[in-house]
């Protein structure tokens, strides 16, 4: 089966939907030989084959090729397994299974693979980079976006890059800080402050970012993981994870300690023994002490320390070299 064939045993209203969303145009003079060729002829484009393979899911990005390379035209898998691919037209449901046309497997067969494999790569990099700088920082700079990016890939951030990602993440402006939908949802509008580079930590490496790009973002320091493991000994099974996913966010977003101990009395804590209670406020003090808060920038409590200590240390050199030694003046 060719890919006009496919679009054929489609109905009229999901032609004129699939139309209206590719092609972005009212369908309502358009006739039904009209709506297959153009969907055919955009779908079976370079451009779009190349778009929809660089962003397909790696797991159906290999089930999809194997299947290319194989010159299948049937791939005995469930529907679910391929959702990507079926949204965006790269496969099709039939009697006999999901389907691959014949026309559009040789078409796929005649793209650059190592231009798709390597703008693979850039894209899960920038995945890593944008995911891992909203979960290190909660509100950031868009300068400091743009410093890391420029820092990281060794390119300037791409024009309107930033606010691609924006739109794919549901991410929220205010003024030059973008944030998530939480921290705005919040916002009391009060004055935002200008950009300082030194107000925040910078991870030395993308690989390094990338750790707060991952679900368990913020789990990988021993003190957070000793506490989470001191949940989970005093929480009901059933809601364990969501226990302990909360107490991260409460701990990261955190900008007055004893609020956060609050709530984290209210989550769970508040029925433990006196013993067990000094046991979770020790965990909880040290992870505070460790972890990345969002209100500094994603450095630690004592990275903030030496911080102002080392900024005190300049302000005092500053000073001495202002005073004038009148002893020089006398002994001459």
């Amino acid at each position: 089966m060719d890919y006009r064939e496919a679009l054929m045993n489609l109905s009229d209203q999901d032609l004129r939907f699939i139309y209206s969303h590719l092609i972005d145009e009212d369908t309502t003079d358009v006739h039904r030989i009209e709506l297959i060729e153009s969907i055919r002829q955009l779908v079976l484009s370079e451009d779009y084959m190349t778009q929809m393979l660089t962003m397909m899911p790696e797991d159906e990005y290999q089930l999809y090729m194997n299947a290319v390379n194989q010159g299948h035209d049937f791939v005995p898998l469930p529907a679910e397994r391929m959702l990507f691919t079926l949204q965006f037209l790269m496969m099709f449901e039939s009697r006999k299974g999901l389907m691959i046309p014949h026309d559009l497997v040789d078409a796929v067969k005649a793209l650059d693979k190592s231009a798709i494999a390597a703008r693979r790569t850039q894209v899960d990099q920038e995945k890593a980079f944008i995911t891992g700088i909203i979960f290190l920082y909660g509100y950031v700079h868009e300068q400091h976006i743009a410093k890391l990016y420029r820092t990281y890939f060794e390119e300037p951030l791409p024009v309107d890059k930033l606010d691609e990602w924006m739109t794919i993440l549901g991410l929220k402006r205010v003024n030059d800080i973008v944030m998530m939908p939480a921290i705005y949802d919040s916002y009391d509008g009060q004055e935002t402050p200008a950009y300082s580079p030194n107000y925040y930590y910078e991870p030395a490496t993308l690989e390094e970012l990338a750790q707060f790009s991952r679900p368990d973002h913020h789990r990988h320091t021993p003190a957070m993981q000793n506490l989470l493991d001191f949940i989970a000994l005093h929480t009901e099974e059933d809601n364990r994870e969501e226990v302990m996913d909360t107490a991260v966010f409460l701990i990261v977003a955190s900008n007055d300690a004893n609020v956060t101990m609050e709530e984290l009395i209210d989550l769970f804590a508040g029925s433990l023994s006196d013993e067990a209670f000094e046991t979770f406020e020790s965990l909880y003090m040290k992870t505070l002490e460790t972890t990345r808060l969002w209100i500094y920038g994603g450095m630690t409590v004592e990275e903030v320390k030496v911080a102002a200590d080392e900024r005190e240390k300049v302000e005092e050199e500053e000073k001495e070299k202002k005073v004038i030694n009148f002893d020089v003046f006398r002994q001459n």
